[in-house]
């Protein structure tokens, strides 16, 4: 053991966390930087947000300038009109007029046409009374009289080998209302838009399919500034860019160290795929000042870091080379080599300590203690491990143990062998003859089971027990898997030889689940879950039987455990909802009720049948959930049905054997009786003849205990089961239903049919009421018609439908009552 330390004054190293604060100044220095970095940039978008918004209103101030001045040229040549001899106005003296000064108003006025049409709509084919100037196109006039507003000018832009804006304008012309077409260039427009020489404009046609001109995202370029400069930014930006960036602003392409802006403006506002003029803005200085920013702002940083990284190595390198030779020594005590630990460790000397010098101390504390505690963990060593791999009851390996083998085994797939197998067995009835003989009893049965196991397999396979009545077998060397077949076989033979204990002679029986692994990757727990997970495969199929794994068995598993878990979200957020399948009286053809069906709209897996789910939760006490939300809802659902189409309706809801015989159902049937105004005798709750059978005479109880309520039931898929006619007799139900797998089979003339008449004959002699499932053709219904059946339900008059659909027929003018055959309904048969 180290001396008594003596008591030394204490030097804090924290004055080493100056470095730290120095990172700190360089991580600030960056924080500022790239927030500076961000408002240059965000004051940027805010300048190009800024000229955008301004040339957007320059475009349109010009554009209403220019419609202005064409309203006062039109009104100045109305004025001018000249008369004849008789002081009447005449087209062809203002046709002459027009000719003869029409250079001094091209100069004056700067237009390149002008037409003068009647106050009529202008249709294809109108030419103008007078026209001078450029004649536009056919269409133009027609389609710019066509343009919704009210009686004040018309304008559009129409780009044929140059662009022109056009302008429509009802002048008075001799006392006579006019329309006077003025038609000008874009080069007053666009003057009064640029504002600075730093501007390009592009004008495109509008949006086309195909042109021989040069095309730029489907339109035609008409005119450019510069073309030298701006042409190759234009064609780059067309390939780079869609349409929809362009339109949405603030883009900036570079080229050849330089940085453009470009937006883009319908001249046309209420025509998007008209002509659109596109500005280009050169932002190159922005973009140069922002560089030259970051590069000063790198090199101060890295600057920074330089005189960081001096500081750390002339403060901080005596530490750290003192704690590298404590990562070189405390290997050495992994290693137990202790004495070189104690070499290598010096002993503190002055009398000034630091934080290091604390860890060279506790080291060699450290040292000591350990080298004190090895002879005792070595001569326990031995003991712990043979307990730590052996069962204490049975002495077979245990877990740990299995999982160790397991691994060797399993990396050796593919070498030594090219498959091995694990067995899982659980002992059927182990806690029944626990409970009976006692826990003492039991571990002796346990010591009889391993040893018999052990005598079953082959040499080279091993036995272990988990814990409980859990064995597991290792299977190494599997070449073939009938090889399986025969070791199950010898394992069944062994324990089924009689055992006495307490004057006891027991058979015992086990469930085995087998899984194989091929995969040198595989995990050996993933192994252990995938047999464990075929012996409960095993086990539910009944007593003294296998199974092998399969990624069905884990699909199905991970299944019910999603069901179980989602079920209580789905009644919570009303994902279940109930459809409706009409029954109906086959002599009337009338509607007599319906029976709910329940459907689940999973959010993730979409639409699930209750054939997909309501077998995982049947057992558990879910099932009472779903069934009480299904009595409810039904019980809504039944109020707005009578409303609709009579207080004769009934409802029919299914019932679960565990939802039928729990002890709540009575009270709560009570409840929604007293909620909703519907008569009991409507609602009819239906149970399958099998859950009945099972246990009847609580069946009975029950059965009477809502009969007492006024609620009707139904003996549900009658003939699928064994019942006695005995009991049949004894219990009091109202209406019996015919199974569809016997409906479907009435019309071969064999036992099905001999089956149907002889129920429904049974069911009218107890005075019972027959409802027939799965009714899908007229043959069928006329057999069960005539057989005597009451009712009946199936496609041949509607699959379950929603409640709109079934309200939607309820509340139509023409429903009397006689429910409509589906159409189609052999077909819809067939996919049911």
């Amino acid at each position: 053991m180290t001396q008594n330390r003596k008591v030394c004054l204490f030097l804090s190293l924290k004055w080493k966390l100056l470095i730290g604060v120095m990172l700190m100044m360089i991580c600030v220095g960056g924080v500022l930087g790239s927030f500076a970095n961000r408002e240059l940039t965000q004051q940027q978008q805010q300048q190009l947000q800024q000229q955008q918004r301004a040339l957007s209103g320059a475009l349109q101030d010009s554009i209403h300038s220019a419609v202005d001045k064409a309203v006062r040229v039109s009104h100045q040549i109305g004025m001018l009109a000249p008369t004849g001899d008789d002081g009447q106005f005449q087209l062809s003296a203002l046709a002459t007029l027009l000719q003869r000064r029409w250079h001094d108003i091209q100069l004056y006025w700067d237009v390149s046409a002008i037409g003068v049409y009647t106050a009529q709509p202008v249709v294809q084919g109108d030419e103008p009374l007078v026209s001078v100037g450029s004649r536009p196109d056919s269409g133009d006039v027609p389609a710019l009289s066509r343009i919704d507003g009210d009686s004040g000018p018309k304008w559009q832009f129409v780009c044929r080998e140059v662009c022109r804006l056009q302008v429509l304008i009802p002048t008075l012309i001799g006392g006579q209302m006019y329309q006077m077409l003025v038609e000008t260039g874009l080069t007053d427009i666009l003057a009064g838009v640029r504002s600075n020489e730093e501007l390009e404009f592009v004008v495109l046609g509008r949006k086309q399919q195909s042109s021989q001109q040069p095309f730029f995202w489907g339109r035609e370029l008409f005119s450019i500034s510069d073309r030298q400069l701006t042409l190759s930014v234009l064609q780059l930006a067309a390939v780079r860019w869609q349409w929809s960036e362009l339109q949405s602003g603030n883009q900036v392409f570079n080229l050849d160290d330089k940085a453009w802006a470009l937006w883009a403006y319908p001249l046309d506002i209420a025509n998007p795929s008209g002509p659109v003029l596109v500005v280009m803005s050169d932002v190159s200085l922005w973009y140069q000042a922002l560089s030259a920013f970051q590069r000063n702002m790198l090199g101060i940083l890295l600057s920074a870091l330089l005189l960081v990284g001096a500081a750390v190595v002339l403060l901080a390198w005596s530490p750290i080379m003192r704690l590298e030779r404590h990562a070189r020594i405390l290997p050495l005590l992994a290693q137990a080599d202790f004495n070189g630990v104690k070499r290598a460790t010096p002993r503190v000397k002055g009398s000034i300590v630091d934080e290091v010098d604390n860890v060279d101390m506790a080291t060699l504390d450290v040292t000591d203690k350990l080298e004190h505690l090895q002879q005792e963990v070595v001569s326990h060593t031995q003991e712990l491990e043979r307990l730590a791999m052996l069962d204490m009851l049975t002495g077979l390996p245990n877990k740990p143990m299995l999982t160790h083998e397991l691994n060797k085994a399993i990396a050796c797939v593919g070498r030594l062998h090219e498959q091995v197998a694990l067995m899982f067995l659980d002992l059927d009835e182990f806690r029944r003859i626990n409970d009976t003989l006692g826990h003492n009893e039991g571990d002796e049965l346990l010591k009889i089971v391993a040893t018999r196991l052990g005598d079953s397999v082959r040499s080279m396979d091993t036995v272990f027990r988990q814990g409980g009545d859990e064995f597991l077998i290792l299977l190494r060397g599997i070449e073939q898997e009938q090889e399986i077949p025969r070791v199950i076989h010898k394992i069944f033979a062994a324990l089924q030889q009689p055992i006495m204990l307490k004057s006891h002679k027991l058979i015992i029986t086990t469930s085995i689940g087998i899984a194989f692994c091929r995969d040198p990757a595989m995990d050996a727990d993933e192994l252990v879950k995938h047999a464990e997970l075929a012996m409960y495969q095993a086990k539910s199929a009944g007593r003294s039987n296998y199974r092998v794994f399969s990624y069905e068995m884990l699909h199905q598993a991970h299944n019910r455990m999603m069901i179980e878990q989602d079920i209580g979200e789905a009644i919570t957020d009303n994902q279940l909802s109930l459809y409706l399948q009409p029954i109906i009286d086959m002599t009337k053809g009338e509607l007599r009720g319906f029976e709910a069906l329940i459907r689940w709209f999973h959010p993730q897996r979409g639409l699930i049948m209750p054939g997909d789910f309501i077998p995982d939760i049947e057992h558990s006490d879910a099932i009472i959930a779903v069934g009480n939300y299904v009595l409810k809802q039904g019980m809504e659902l039944l109020t707005r049905l009578q409303q609709a189409g009579g207080n004769d309706l009934y409802l029919a809801v299914n019932l679960s054997a565990k939802h039928y015989l729990a002890p709540g159902l009575k009270a709560y049937i009570v409840e929604l009786l007293d909620k909703y105004p519907v008569r009991p005798e409507s609602l009819l709750l239906e149970v399958t003849e099998e859950s009945v059978i099972e246990q009847v005479d609580m069946a009975m109880t029950v059965m009477a205990e809502l009969k007492q309520l006024g609620v009707r039931i139904a003996i549900d898929d009658f003939g699928t089961g064994y019942s006695s006619l005995s009991y049949l007799k004894q219990l009091p139900f109202d209406v019996l239903k015919i199974d569809r797998c016997f409906t479907q089979g009435v019309l071969d003339n064999g036992v099905d049919t001999h089956i149907v008449t002889t129920v429904i004959e049974l069911a009218h002699n107890l005075e019972r009421e027959v409802v027939a499932e799965g009714i899908e053709t007229d043959a069928q219904e006329d057999f069960m018609r005539e057989a005597g059946c009451e009712l009946g339900q199936g496609y041949l008059y509607s699959r379950p439908i929603s409640e709109e659909q079934v309200m939607r027929t309820l509340t139509s003018p023409h429903f009397s009552r006689i429910w409509p055959k589906a159409e189609n309904y052999q077909q819809m048969g067939k996919l049911g």
